[in-house]
This record gives structure tokens, C-alpha cells and sequence, in this order.
């Protein structure tokens, strides 16, 4: 990093105004002054505001590597994967912000890791005296209300840049609506009117320390520690249908309740050897733990009719050592290389009891007792050329090899080899017009709860785990097109195409269960437009309109019907508006946004499910900026009562037989929410 941030600075040196593009290297620099309409508090309201440019914490991915977002602080990568980019960027204080970077494409000295934008926040080594940002927010959600909020103090002690943070989740939600379940033909059986209470609680503390020395070295170090409460009141009333007409049925309850706890700890040090040459080597260690307890009964009119227990607990670990080199041959060639290894175990217990009237009795459930362990290695190298002043190739290599290890009530040990790939070229036509195309192989994350069955008495439904899992191997083709207008409007036209093999899903197990498994070979397309547009041509001073829509589709071989059908739980379409206007004037700013879309198929041995989503949903806000250093902020969300519905069609035997056994139709509304918000300094 050492030779792009030093380039950088003279770059920067040479000209002040509020936005700088710099044409052909792919670079687009805002100064603070760009974003000084939208009343920024701390970076995160920075980053928010760049054109065509929105936060991504990255793919869900094994190791540290492979969880890249698409933010930079001063060139470098935070080294921890619990804290999302939108925390750490909300504890920088505007005041140490010098620029903010969109930086398009590949760019010699900047590990891009697959993202085809980054945004890099360059800090200055100012604000040595203590520095403090809060945030905290009321919601009033079907008469619950909750708080929560964050409180970060940012320091110099010897020379070292340290913050703490303390931060506080809750949320309080209330579902409501009714579920109808109908016979083979149609007809009405019975209609549930359901309340589902929900609370959650956390807490958070955490810090960060980082010492830059003379001689170009750096030491970074964070630590953080949760602790959560979850719990779930559901309670149905039934009435069953009797010649046509409704009579009492009985209640249902379901109770869930969890919590848990874990920290992490992390860090690196980066050794510069010249300006040309530097190492980082980057360590992670996080460990987490719950526990649960879920209960069902059910009353018919006459008394008890049965209950259902669920209880388990399971812990987590992961450990991670990356090691990277990286080298600038010269101004048109960088490269870099490392290794990675990691360590993560998941041991997990569970336990389901029924009782009939007789008391409760345990229910034997396979793989449900159960310990997985993974080791996991990878080496990789990546190469920029800088072609021409307008053109950058990037090409890279990563081989991992792990093993996989399972015991208790699977006793199961696999090792896995996987070379992948890739390439990308990046041409900026014109200082507006940017083309990217690229081509990888990519290796899914295998999640260790995939291995251990689960319960979910609210569904009656069970998925077996599954030791014969395997990660999905995906050759992922894209190619896109960026215009960007004036000094806010920005279009991008997106098309992605994935040639999938082994790819993970619900499989049968047995003819018996449903669980986590790999369906075969799969194709799957995506069109994705992304646009914001300055408003000020039309009246409206000071105002954009972001737009987004993405319309997808895939296909895959059934494993139950063996037709193809589209791979489960992936909407075909999306779209959203996001307006906002500040008017500076008055110190005021407005704004709503609308989405729509999100409907979903899922596949099951026994059954289909169809997710749809109602009218949409319109959130709007108003804001206030009249109080130096403070912005107060007053919003509803979901002002339309968006109604989800989910339907479940059940098979008499397996779905392939075609033959109707029933449906049931679930209808939900989370009501509206009233919050209000307030951020600032001190």
C-alpha cells in the first residue's frame, strides 16, 4: 500500500477543489466540502453519499480473505470480521476525514479482492485531544417502544490512535395477521389469528488502537465482546370450520427463548521495507456461544392436547494467521502474495421432548449431538499491469486445501483441494466512462450448521444435518458499464452469469427429512441497474433520486421431481427509490424511499413455499441540523402496513407425486414504526 499512498498524497497535493476526478487511473477524490450539504457527522454520512457507490461488508466466506468488504481506511482493511463497515465508520470523527476515494476498477497498490469499487477514507493525524460521537434511537413499534445507541470517545496516548466504543442493540417487533389452512380441495379447515412478540436485546463494547511509527510501520490492534438476549411469544387463537361456519378450536403457544455471548480479538502489523515493498501479517481469533429453549403447546376446547420441547446449545471458534507481501515491480506492475490459515470448530447439542398427555419423552433425531472441525489453508498471488494510461489488468491465483472433520452422532473426515482463479480488465474510456469485465472461480462458505439438524416447532419442520456436504464451486462471468454526470449523478449497468456446480441446497435425506445438500449443476443470470440522479434541472435544489432494480434467474434439476426449476429462496426481482433533498437554508432535510419485490419460491420434499411481499414499502424522514454539532432526525417506516404473505402447499408423499394433501396461507404485518434519531459530537 505503501507506494499508491504515497502517490496519492502528491496527487492530492496539486489541487483543492471539492471534487477531483483524475481521469484515467480509475480514482475519484471528494474533498470534505462535497458532502457539507448532507450535514455529515462522522464518515459512515460520507461514505453513504458518493455517487453510484453503496457499503458491502462482503460474501459470507471462510477465513479472512474471502470476507472483503469494499471500504478502506488510509489503503488498509479493518482486521476483524464481527464488526460491520458501517460501525467502524460511524466511530470516525468527521473532523479526521481528509478525502474519501471511489476508487473504480483495479488500481496498482489497492487490493481490490474481487470488488469492482472500493471507497478508501484517508485520515489525517489530527484531533489529538480526546474526541467523542453518540447516536441514539427511540422507535414506538405497535405501542413497544425501544432504544438503542452507540457512544465512542477517540484518543491519543503515546502517540497511538485509540477508541472505545459502547453500543446497544434492541429491537421490538410484533407481527400480527392470520394463517388459514385448507383441504386437498380447497376448502376452508380452519383460520388462526396470530400475535408473534418479539424482543432483542445486546450489548457491545469494544476497542481499537493503531500506532503508526517514523519509519513507515504500523501496529493495529481491536477487541470486541457481545452479549444478547432473543426471546418469542406467539399465541393463536383457532377456529375451525364446521358446515360452513366457524367454531372455537382451541389456542396454540409457541415460546423461543436464546442468548448468547463471544468476543473478538484482532489485528496486524504492517512493516514497510521501502516505498516499493511492505508485509502485513494479520491475526484473527473470535469465539461465540448460545444457548436455546423453544416450547409449543396446544389446546383443543376440551383441554391439553400435546406440547413440544426444544433445547440445545452450541459453541464456535475460529482462528486465522494471514500473511502478505506486497511488491511494486514498478509504475505499471504490482504484486502481491501470502498465505492464510485457519481453524474453526462448532460443537453443538441438541434435544426434542413431545408429550401426548403422558408427560414428556424424548424424540431420537440423528446428527443432532455432534462436533465439526475444519482446517484450512491457502496460498495466493495476484498481478496489476497497468496496460496504458486507461487500461489495468489484474490477474490472480488462490489454491486452498482443507479438511474437514466430524464426530458424535456423525463420524465423518473429508479433505477438499480447490484451485481458483481469476481475471479482470478495467478500461476507462473517457474521464465518464468506465468498462469492466471479469471472470473467477469462487468456493462457497460451508456453514457448520448445515452439519447438525434443527428444529422449528412453529413450522413443524426439521432439516437433517448433513455430513456429506460439500461447498459449491461457481465460475462467475461479469461484465459492467459505469457513466457518471456532473459531480452526483452516476449509472451503472450490470450483467453477472454463474455456471454453478455441486450447488447447495434442500436435499431429500432418506425420503424421509429434508436437509442441506448439493442438487447438481446450476446456471443462474443477474441484471442489475443502479443510478442516481441530481434533481436540481428540475427545481428541486440540492436534491437526488437513487434508483435500483435487478431482475435474475436460474435453473437446476430438481432432485426430488427431477424437472428444472429455479434454484429456492431467491427473489426474481427488486427495485427501490431513495430521494433526498437538504435544504441548507432552512437547515433542514427530507427524504423517503420505496421498494418493491422480494417474491420467492422454496423447494421441500413435502411441500412448496411461495414468500410474497404486498403493496411495498415507503419509509420517509424529515431532519434538522439547527443545533450545532447535533442532527436530529424523525421518521416512519413501513407507512403503508406492507403484508407479507406466505404460502405452503404439502404433498400426499413426496412432491414429485404431484397428489394435493392441503395448503396454508400466512399473512403478516409489522405495523408502522415511529422513531426518532440523534447523532453528534462531543
Amino acid at each position: 500500500m505503501a507506494f499508491y499512498m504515497a502517490g496519492a498524497t502528491s496527487l492530492m497535493a496539486q489541487s483543492e477543489p471539492a471534487q477531483i476526478n483524475t481521469g484515467g487511473n480509475g480514482v475519484t477524490v471528494y474533498k470534505p466540502d462535497f458532502f457539507a450539504s448532507y450535514n455529515p457527522v462522522t464518515a459512515l454520512d460520507m461514505v453513504r453519499q458518493v455517487p453510484g457507490f453503496s457499503i458491502s461488508n462482503g460474501e459470507r466466506a471462510r477465513g479472512f480473505g474471502g470476507t472483503a468488504g469494499n471500504v478502506l481506511i488510509d489503503g488498509e482493511r479493518p482486521s476483524t470480521k464481527s464488526s460491520g463497515l458501517q460501525e467502524i465508520l460511524g466511530r470516525i470523527v468527521l473532523s479526521r476525514v481528509v478525502r474519501v476515494e471511489l476508487i473504480r476498477g483495479s488500481v496498482p497498490g489497492i487490493d481490490m479482492r474481487g470488488q469492482t469499487r472500493v471507497v478508501n477514507v484517508v485520515l489525517c493525524d489530527c484531533d489529538k485531544g480526546g474526541k467523542g460521537t453518540f447516536r441514539a434511537r427511540a422507535a414506538l413499534w405497535r405501542d413497544r417502544i425501544t432504544v438503542n445507541g452507540e457512544l465512542t470517545y477517540a484518543m491519543q496516548v503515546l502517540g497511538a490512535d485509540i477508541t472505545f466504543s459502547l453500543q446497544r442493540n434492541a429491537q421490538g417487533r410484533r407481527p400480527e395477521g392470520e394463517e388459514t389452512i385448507f383441504d386437498a380441495s380447497g376448502v376452508l379447515l380452519q383460520r388462526r389469528d396470530e400475535t408473534d412478540q418479539r424482543w432483542f436485546r445486546e450489548w457491545q463494547p469494544s476497542f481499537s488502537a493503531e500506532k503508526k511509527f517514523s519509519n513507515g510501520n504500523a501496529l493495529r490492534l481491536n477487541g470486541k465482546y457481545w452479549n444478547w438476549q432473543w426471546n418469542r411469544n406467539e399465541t393463536s387463537r383457532i377456529q375451525n370450520q364446521m358446515n360452513g361456519a366457524p367454531v372455537p378450536g382451541g389456542f396454540a403457544f409457541n415460546v423461543s427463548d436464546s442468548a448468547g455471548h463471544g468476543f473478538e480479538i484482532g489485528g496486524d502489523y504492517e512493516r514497510a521495507f521501502s516505498a516499493e515493498r511492505s508485509a502485513k501479517l494479520i491475526f484473527v481469533k473470535s469465539r461465540g456461544g448460545n444457548s436455546f429453549f423453544d416450547t409449543s403447546e396446544n389446546f383443543t376446547i376440551a383441554g391439553f392436547d400435546d406440547a413440544f420441547q426444544v433445547n440445545g446449545s452450541s459453541v464456535s471458534n475460529e482462528t486465522i494467521l494471514r500473511l502478505l507481501y506486497d511488491w511494486t515491480l514498478s509504475k505499471k506492475h504490482t504484486v502481491q502474495f501470502g498465505a492464510e490459515g485457519a481453524l474453526n470448530s462448532l460443537n453443538s447439542g441438541l434435544d426434542v421432548f413431545a408429550d401426548n398427555g403422558g408427560g414428556f419423552m424424548q424424540i431420537p433425531l440423528p446428527v443432532s449431538n455432534t462436533r465439526v472441525s475444519e482446517k484450512r489453508g491457502e496460498l495466493f498471488g495476484s498481478w496489476v499491469f497497468t496496460a496504458t494510461s486507461k487500461v489495468t489488468l489484474e490477474s490472480g491465483i488462490r489454491y486452498e486445501f482443507s479438511e474437514i472433520s466430524q464426530s458424535g452422532d456423525a463420524s465423518r473426515k473429508r479433505t477438499f483441494k480447490f484451485p481458483k482463479p481469476s481475471f479482470s480488465a478495467t478500461w476507462n474510456v473517457t474521464d465518464k466512462d468506465q468498462l469492466r469485465v471479469s471472470m473467477a472461480r469462487k468456493v462457497a462458505q460451508l456453514n457448520f450448521g448445515d452439519f447438525v439438524s434443527n428444529v422449528n416447532l412453529n413450522d413443524s419442520q426439521t432439516n437433517l444435518g448433513n455430513p456429506e456436504l460439500e461447498p459449491d464451486r461457481t465460475w462467475a462471468f461479469e461484465t459492467s458499464w459505469e457513466r457518471r454526470f456532473g459531480t452526483k449523478g452516476s449509472f451503472n449497468l450490470k450483467y453477472h452469469y454463474d455456471w454453478i456446480s455441486a450447488v447447495q441446497g434442500l436435499v431429500p435425506i432418506n425420503n424421509t427429512f429434508d436437509g442441506p445438500g448439493n442438487l447438481g449443476n446450476a446456471r443462474r443470470w443477474f441484471i442489475n441497474v443502479k443510478t442516481r440522479l441530481p434533481l436540481d434541472g428540475l427545481g428541486l435544489e440540492n436534491a437526488t433520486l437513487d434508483a435500483s432494480w435487478f431482475i435474475r434467474d436460474s435453473s437446476v434439476t430438481d432432485p426430488v421431481t427431477g424437472e428444472p426449476r429455479q434454484l429456492g429462496g431467491e427473489a426474481r426481482h427488486f427495485w427501490s427509490l431513495d430521494f433526498r433533498q437538504d435544504l441548507n437554508r432552512l437547515q433542514m432535510a427530507w427524504g423517503w424511499d420505496y421498494n418493491s419485490g422480494g417474491h420467492a419460491r422454496q423447494f421441500r420434499l413435502f411441500e412448496e413455499r411461495f414468500n410474497k411481499s404486498g403493496s411495498g414499502d415507503l419509509d420517509a424522514f424529515i431532519e434538522t441540523t439547527r443545533i450545532k454539532g447535533i442532527t436530529i432526525t424523525a421518521g416512519v417506516d413501513n407507512i403503508f402496513d406492507q403484508k407479507r404473505t406466505r404460502t405452503r402447499i404439502f404433498f400426499d408423499g413426496s412432491r414429485a407425486n404431484s397428489i394435493l394433501a392441503g395448503s396454508e396461507q400466512r399473512t403478516r404485518t409489522n405495523g408502522r414504526l415511529y422513531n426518532i434519531r440523534i447523532k453528534g459530537t462531543f
